[in-house]
C-alpha cells in the first residue's frame, strides 16, 4: 500500500531532492530559532501525514539557511513499517530495543556517561538497529487522527514520486 506524505525543507534542498528523486539528508538538525529536529528513532528520513506540520518544519529549515520554505509531496510504500500507537508507544519500543541488545548494567553505565542529547541519539540508533534486525524498514507512528509520522530506514526503496507541493517565503532577512 502507498500513502501520500509530506516533508518540509528549504527550497534549495527541495530542488535537489525532486531532481534526484531521493533524499540526501536525514533528520538530526539544530535550527536558528532554537528548535531541534530530533531523530528519536535513529537515522532515517522522517515524513508526516499533515502538510501543516510539514510547513512548520519547512519554515525551520528555511530560517536556518536563509532560503524559501518548501513542502515536498511523495508516495510512501508502507509495507514493512513497524506500527506505534496508543497501546504500544515510543517508550515501550525504546525499552524493548535496549533490553534486547544490552544488559541492565551496561545501560546504567552508558546512561551515566552520556549527556541527554548523546543518550537520545544513541538510543535512537539502537531502536533503528533493533527494528531492522526484526525485519522492519521503518516506523508508522500515529500521534492523532490528524498526524502520523513515518520514519524510513530504506528511503530509496520506500519513497517515490517526489514533487514540489508548495514554496513560500518566511520573511527571513540576511
Amino acid at each position: 500500500m502507498k500513502k501520500i506524505v509530506y516533508r518540509g525543507v528549504e527550497y534549495r534542498e527541495a530542488e535537489r531532492v525532486v531532481k534526484l528523486q531521493r533524499y540526501e539528508r536525514h533528520e538530526r538538525r539544530q535550527f536558528v530559532n532554537g528548535a531541534i529536529a530530533k531523530a528519536v528513532f535513529g537515522s532515517g528520513v522522517y515524513l508526516v501525514s499533515n502538510m501543516k506540520v510539514a510547513a512548520q518544519y519547512a519554515i525551520c529549515h528555511a530560517e536556518t539557511t536563509w532560503d524559501q520554505a518548501a513542502i515536498l509531496r511523495q508516495e510512501l510504500r508502507t509495507a514493512g513499517l513497524f506500527s506505534l500507537h496508543e497501546q504500544y508507544g515510543e517508550n515501550q519500543l525504546r525499552l524493548d530495543a535496549l533490553q534486547s541488545r544490552h544488559s541492565e548494567d551496561v545501560l546504567n553505565r552508558l546512561s551515566a556517561e552520556m549527556d541527554d542529547q548523546e543518550w537520545l541519539d544513541w538510543t535512537g540508533e539502537q531502536i533503528r538497529l533493533y527494528l531492522i534486525e526484526q525485519g522492519y524498514n521503518g516506523i508508522c507512528y500515529r500521534i492523532s487522527d490528524e498526524l502520523t509520522y513515518y520514519i524510513c530506514y530504506s528511503p530509496d526503496e520506500q519513497i517515490s514520486n517526489i514533487s514540489l507541493f508548495s514554496v513560500f517565503d518566511v520573511g527571513v532577512s540576511s
